[in-house]
């Protein structure tokens, strides 16, 4: 299933990098970026079997999600999914959990990104305004789903998630 979206995700991503600069002209915004301590965990599986696991487990690609960053000074990359989970099903939910996804330097792992924030559905402007977003929140409900649902994952330090400079080159 994932990897019949992946050309939407790769749409995604050149439309929100187009439009981004002209949406910032005026305020707005098309790329973020995901600060540190959104990092949840990292699963030892690669990007698709991973995405394949959110699925099973209810959560659904989020094709309207901004594109995202990681914040800190690490090897420039794309998250490359963003995924939510509503808790009352996707109409009924007032908030959502958002994963973004990032392919570990060795691509056979993945580190997940999270927060919890207003659901997009409901509260679009809300949402969007990124005002409500809890972080921790949602790195923690994320550990919970994947713990009951025994999903293997680490909490790596950001030191043993990138590769050093001199490793870069």
């Amino acid at each position: 299933m994932t990897h019949r979206l992946r050309f939407f995700e790769r749409f995604r991503q050149t439309i929100a990098s187009i439009i981004h600069l002209p949406l910032s002209a005026v305020g707005l915004y098309a790329e973020r970026k995901t600060p540190r301590d959104q990092y949840a965990l990292t699963v030892r599986a690669p990007n698709g079997e991973f995405e394949a696991t959110l699925h099973r487990l209810g959560f659904v690609r989020n094709f309207v999600s901004s594109l995202k960053r990681r914040e800190y000074d690490a090897p420039p990359e794309v998250s490359v999914a963003s995924w939510v989970w509503y808790p009352d099903n996707a109409l009924f939910s007032t908030h959502q959990l958002h994963v973004a996804l990032y392919v570990g330097p060795n691509g056979e792992t993945t580190d997940v990104y999270a927060h919890w924030e207003p659901s997009w559905i409901r509260h679009p402007i809300r949402h969007y305004r990124a005002r409500e977003v809890d972080n921790s929140k949602g790195v923690q409900r994320i550990r919970e789903i994947l713990s009951d649902a025994g999903v293997e994952y680490v909490e790596k330090p950001a030191d043993e998630r990138f590769p050093s400079a001199d490793e870069r080159r």
